[in-house]
């Protein structure tokens, strides 16, 4: 199936597919667990943008059920797709209501005609109005509210949408989990870590991300994102074969169209709202929070996932895995995380 195209829905069927019942949208693949996962266009109003949202509901997800929806938030070079391979069938089989937006910039959602930078305000207007789009439903269970699942640079968007009105994100979100992200400070501090430790790997992420050099250059590709051995080499591909990791390159490629404007996000980074000792000054307004790191990462490093625990002021969990913990067959580390984390702290 062409992975973009859409079919474009009104409010009511969208959120008729989140209740469960029939309604429209495409189906454009089926997961191992035998539920569709959908494709659609979403007029998302309260930001003016039309944006790719996929998803798979469990037949289950009816008023009462008692499992909040999961939204899920993609980091640069990836978009909605992402979550579908894996994650999507597992929650979805748990009974969870899987939600996943391609943020503006990507090939599903347009950013403007010439547009190639997209401020982090942007990102954040958009995960806002779609869960303002969710919870309008005329009958939905208003009570379980959405949790967001976001990876990499999503986690900045999360934090920004907290910080940007954190009484009004308290009313609107029932938890937030961040996998493997961009600490609060952004990716500066990191950077230097990188420079002291390795000049190789500084140069490797620096290539591979600012230069885009990883949208052509498999084996950087893999060792950014995947880790593991190619299928010539005798080492463990992490059942991401050689083949995976050309259509994951030709993923990055079309969802690279606008990216993120550092030099916006420089000046309005969410570690500028910390306390002294990293705490998010609203942290009282935090949802249940769960900070995700892996330890094969190599784009974000531990010190970086600290950061974000510290800001979130919980603990961090770290989960054998390399960055994208939701593509390679290491991926139930993560979502065992998650799972454990819902049915604990959220679910109650």
């Amino acid at each position: 199936t062409n992975p973009n195209s859409n079919t474009k829905l009104d409010v009511g069927s969208f959120l008729d597919g989140i209740l469960g019942k029939s309604g429209g949208g495409q189906m454009d693949s089926t997961s191992s667990t035998n539920l569709p996962i959908t494709t659609e266009t979403i007029d998302l109003l309260s930001s003016g943008v039309s944006a790719e949202v996929k998803s798979c509901i469990p037949p289950s997800a009816r008023r009462n059920n008692g499992k909040p929806p999961l939204v899920f938030i993609h980091g640069s070079f990836h978009a909605a797709w992402c979550w579908t391979e894996r994650y999507f069938p597992f929650f979805a089989s748990k009974g969870y209501p899987c939600v996943a937006i391609s943020l503006r910039g990507t090939s599903g959602t347009f950013a403007g005609e010439g547009v190639k930078k997209v401020k982090i305000a942007e990102h954040v207007a958009d995960v806002s109005a779609l869960l303002d789009y969710i919870q309008s439903s005329e009958g939905m269970n208003l009570s379980n509210k959405p949790v967001l699942i976001s990876h990499s640079f999503g986690g900045l968007a999360v934090m920004k949408l907290i910080e940007e009105d954190p009484a009004a994100a308290q009313a609107k979100i029932g938890g937030a989990a961040l996998l493997c992200s961009v600490p609060p400070s952004g990716n500066g501090k990191m950077t230097m870590r990188f420079l002291r430790r390795s000049l190789r790997d500084s140069w490797k992420i620096t290539a591979g991300l600012a230069m885009k050099k990883c949208n052509d250059d498999p084996e950087l590709c893999r060792e950014l994102f995947f880790g593991g051995g190619s299928g010539g080499d005798d080492g463990d591909d992490l059942g991401v074969t050689d083949k995976d990791i050309e259509r994951y390159q030709g993923n990055f490629c079309r969802d690279v169209d606008a990216t993120i404007d550092l030099g916006d996000l420089a000046k309005k980074l969410p570690s500028a709202r910390a306390e002294n000792g990293g705490r998010a000054s609203f942290a009282s307004y935090l949802p249940p929070s769960l900070v995700v790191g892996a330890t094969d990462d190599f784009i974000v490093d531990k010190e970086g996932v600290d950061e974000t625990a510290q800001f979130f002021d919980v603990e961090p969990v770290f989960v054998d895995s390399p960055h994208d913990v939701m593509l390679t067959n290491k991926w139930q580390n993560g979502a065992d995380a998650i799972l454990n984390w819902l049915e604990r702290d959220v679910n109650v």
